[in-house]
């Protein structure tokens, strides 16, 4: 950071301690915003301290309960725009509606592009998030910098620690993608752990939250330990009907990492029942079980405030 004093971080309900963490990291005290409620849960928000000329950057989640979240950040990205800040970023590390980036049948809406409008004219000028669904997104962010991070660099420093531990060897991982929508996501973590072999399997979704794995395509996971990586597990369909397929393909192993744990319909008890060895996310969401290994993402959001302000 060029000037600290320049800058002011905020944080709102949803990731106070990944905000903390970036805070320390750059060496900065963490701005006061004030968040409450109205008798009718409406949500009132503002920052506690005059952000006149300054660039404001407010870190905050937008997940469960997803519209409540969504409306404190807008409102508070309102509140901002009104103290006359120089610029508003949002990191938005988990950015709720990020599945509905697409239509599938004939008027069907396209909220991730609401959402990202909604930003607009609340006042913010940057957004920047961790692994999109999909590539789909960026255009959505008319008239704003958009930037998407990458979480594969800290899912690879806690997976040479882990494997480790598990006396797992580089040589017998291959890197697993769910769908060919993960493959860049695969690639990435690949490169980072020192381009290891990829496998991909193939999926088709009959419904919402059903998968079904038909093969498995590139490397062999013969007596292999695969290292599966996804942005989300909500109900953890993928991540079972993968786990299954690798194992009846002979995998000696399965370890699973993903950005955003949402965690719904009780997928943890569901996951851990399939014989999943080490199961890591990151501090996208706060997570009310600690049984979980939680790799957290303030060193790539503080590289990028170092980098960029």
């Amino acid at each position: 950071m060029t000037n600290k004093e320049q800058v002011l971080v905020f944080s709102l309900t949803t990731c106070e301690e990944l905000a903390n963490k970036v805070c320390e990291e750059l060496g900065v005290e963490k701005s006061p915003a004030i968040c409450r409620r109205f008798a009718d849960n409406e949500i009132f928000t503002r920052p506690n301290v005059d952000v006149r000329g300054k660039d404001c950057i407010v870190i905050h989640s937008t997940c469960n309960p997803v519209n409540d979240k969504l409306m404190e950040l807008l409102i508070f990205i309102d509140a901002l725009k009104r103290g006359e800040a120089k610029t508003i970023t949002a990191i938005i590390p988990y950015f709720g509606y990020v599945r509905q980036d697409r239509t599938i049948d004939f008027g069907d809406p396209i909220s991730a592009k609401l959402v990202a409008n909604c930003l607009r004219e609340a006042g913010c000028n940057r957004v920047v998030s961790v692994d999109y669904h999909s590539g789909s997104m960026q255009p959505f962010f008319e008239n704003m910098e958009a930037v998407e991070l990458y979480s594969s660099s800290v899912f690879a420093d806690y997976y040479r620690k882990r494997l480790k531990t598990l006396k797992v060897k580089l040589e017998d991982v291959v890197i697993v993608s769910p769908d060919k929508g993960g493959l860049e996501r695969a690639k990435h973590l690949s490169k980072d752990l020192g381009d290891l072999p990829i496998a991909v399997l193939n999926k088709y979704r009959p419904e919402p939250n059903k998968a079904v794995i038909t093969n498995i395509k590139g490397e062999s996971v013969v007596d292999k330990y695969c290292l599966m990586i996804d942005d989300i597990i909500d109900t953890g369909g993928t991540i079972i009907a993968a786990s299954k397929e690798l194992l009846k393909n002979e995998a000696r192993g399965i370890l699973i990492c993903a950005c955003h744990g949402i965690f719904s319909k009780n997928a943890l008890a569901k996951l851990y029942r399939c014989g999943i060895l080490d199961i890591a996310i990151s501090d996208s969401i706060p997570q009310e079980e600690d049984v979980v290994s939680i790799v957290s993402l303030s060193p790539i959001i503080a590289k990028y405030i170092n980098e960029n302000f």
